[in-house]
């Protein structure tokens, strides 16, 4: 437990520190830019909350939805680098039938050409999130996300060669 909490300690610290002065190039129109000084910055810092497991058990339970810019759009010019991606939510349903995994299986019977066929091996997606928190200039925090996906193969085809 105390690793993961080092861990997490370290992973938040390193993205803050990442996060060099925000160009005004990269703001959305009509945003608030300004620059924290070091006093602002380290009163900044000091008020992300670190995530404990508790919250980082919330973060994986469900996916929050992309919402990449909302903050910075609202005036939170000063956001941290992105999270280390984490599984999120219940991973789908196995559908044998996809033809997104398959398989390549060859007939090997001595003294017959060698036929090679392609089968589904059953696909799955998993849900992936990122987070950044991002600071306005009166101390004020908001939480962006990025949500994403990955496939799962291997959760069993339906033995139909494709």
């Amino acid at each position: 437990m105390m690793k993961l909490k080092t861990l997490v300690g370290a992973v938040v610290m390193a993205m803050m520190t990442a996060c060099g002065p925000l160009e005004e190039s990269s703001v959305d129109e009509g945003a608030q830019v300004s620059m924290l000084s070091p006093e602002e910055l380290e009163k900044f810092q000091s008020s992300i909350p670190v995530p404990d497991a508790e919250m980082l058990q919330a973060l994986q339970t469900t996916c929050n939805a992309t919402s990449e810019g909302s903050c910075v759009a609202a005036g939170y010019g000063a956001c941290t680098g992105w999270s280390a991606i984490m599984d999120c939510g219940a991973i789908s349903a196995c559908d044998p039938d996809s033809v997104a995994c398959k398989q390549r299986i060859c007939d090997n019977i001595p003294g017959v050409p060698v036929e090679c066929h392609n089968y589904p091996s059953g696909t799955q997606y998993q849900g992936l999130n990122q987070y950044r928190v991002c600071s306005n200039t009166v101390g004020q925090t908001c939480t962006e996300y990025l949500q994403s996906s990955r496939k799962v193969c291997g959760c069993g085809g339906n033995g139909i060669p494709i």
